[in-house]
């Protein structure tokens, strides 16, 4: 019979780092170094992440002494609806390889939440590496990032008097190109300060370029981009990687795009990622290289993937939080059946809309549950996450079937309440 030994999640200490290091390069393979040279790489810049980055917080599961899961909780600074609050994001998971299938990832995960409500997140957040799995726990979709692989010379051209205000930066303006981002960050919802860990890769990389655009001596937006090669026999055939795109206004990003077609004669097309629904309205043509064409008519713009996830584990919580929140101008109760997934257990919420003074606007917060309530919606607490912060739309939510109202005659009245008009993105690697 298999003794039975106590198992505890417990911050991890310089001592414990060769254990990490050993589960994070059995977990995360692919293209790491695994020899001695690339261990010490890893046990060195993890140390500095244990002792000098108060937001990386290391954690492991511990089955008696023994260290058998891992995994790192960020505490980010994140815009929520034009406030900035904390959320917690979930980093480099990892499981013994003889350890697996006995729920230690679950494990991990339970305490990630706990953590978050604990330590006064609004939502826990993460990058899936299996999607279903994380569904199943009652992590909702984020939004879309669509990636477009363009002919550079479809790009806007930089619009007339502004080639002037652009300059191509340099590691002196590093401090500029910080302050450029956090001022984004605090007019964008669902954008995140940079982290340590981020900075520290900013600072030492040394292959990344950055154009910027400046309005007197103010920086405003920027570019930031490498040069990739497209051909294996021709150097002369580049794309141009785009990996972030920071702006305060459309002016700023049309100017910044227009930067980078003028090198269209060093690369010929150009890879933008985006988390805008509607960027392909701003291209010359929005067709990609691929030149594919999909039944009936229509011709192939980009490719688009779901990253950021979101678990809201304190609905009354994150609604007094988001007070702030300016909604459709109503007043009513709607009651919401939510179904979590990890519990396995349902709970009703009222939330009454209030109008401002000026009828401009509505707030939200959580109401006795009454018998005037205009209408009962139901989803699973993955779904609900994605409606409250904003990367679902409860309209077509409905039409699919993800959620479900009790009087579909009020279902385009709750869509225009719900409607989001920016939704949540950020492109941060964690």
């Amino acid at each position: 019979m298999e003794k039975h030994i106590k198992r505890e999640v417990r911050p991890l200490k310089p001592e414990n780092m060769d254990d990490y290091i050993s589960i994070y390069l059995n977990a995360y393979p692919a293209n790491k170094n695994t020899g001695e040279e690339g261990r010490k790489k890893y046990k060195t810049r993890n140390l500095e992440s244990l002792n000098d980055f108060g937001d990386v917080n290391f954690f492991g599961l511990f089955e008696g002494d023994t260290l058998i899961a891992i995994m790192k909780l960020i505490d980010f600074s994140m815009n929520f609806f034009g406030k900035m609050k904390k959320a917690t994001g979930l980093m480099s998971l990892g499981v013994h390889p003889m350890h697996k299938k006995r729920g230690a990832a679950l494990e991990m995960v339970k305490f990630f939440e706990k953590y978050t409500v604990e330590s006064g997140g609004l939502v826990c957040m993460l990058l899936p590496f299996r999607m279903d799995f994380y569904r199943k726990m009652g992590y909702g979709c984020g939004s879309k990032l669509d990636e477009y692989h363009i002919k550079t010379t479809q790009l806007p051209e930089c619009p007339k008097g502004e080639m002037s205000n652009l300059r191509l930066l340099t590691a002196d303006d590093l401090e500029d190109v910080l302050a450029c981002h956090s001022a984004c960050v605090k007019h964008n919802h669902g954008m995140v300060e940079k982290f340590g860990e981020e900075l520290r890769d900013i600072r030492d990389d040394d292959e990344t370029r950055r154009i910027g655009y400046f309005r007197g001596n103010k920086l405003t937006g920027y570019a930031a981009f490498k040069f990739v090669s497209t051909s294996d026999v021709n150097y002369t055939l580049n794309a141009l990687d785009v990996s972030e795109l920071v702006y305060d206004d459309g002016h700023t990003l049309n100017v910044l795009l227009g930067g980078l077609r003028l090198q269209s004669d060093l690369a010929q097309t150009a890879i933008i990622r985006t988390g805008e629904p509607d960027f392909y309205h701003l291209l010359v043509t929005p067709q990609n290289v691929s030149g594919n064409y999909i039944d009936f008519g229509f011709l192939e713009t980009n490719i688009s993937a779901v990253g950021t996830m979101y678990k809201i584990c304190d609905i009354p919580r994150f609604i007094n939080e988001t007070s702030h929140r300016k909604f459709f101008p109503t007043d009513v109760k709607i009651g919401f059946e939510i179904y979590d997934e990890m519990k396995g257990t349902s709970q009703h919420y009222t939330i009454a809309f209030e109008k401002s003074e000026d009828n401009k606007f509505s707030t939200w917060k959580i109401s006795e549950r009454a018998d005037c309530e205009l209408v009962c919606a139901s989803g699973r607490l993955s779904d609900i996450s994605s409606l409250f912060m904003g990367s679902g739309e409860l309209g077509s939510m409905v039409r699919t079937g993800t959620l479900s109202v009790s009087d579909e005659s009020f279902a385009n009245m709750l869509d225009c309440l719900f409607h989001c008009n920016q939704k949540p993105f950020t492109n941060t690697d964690y």
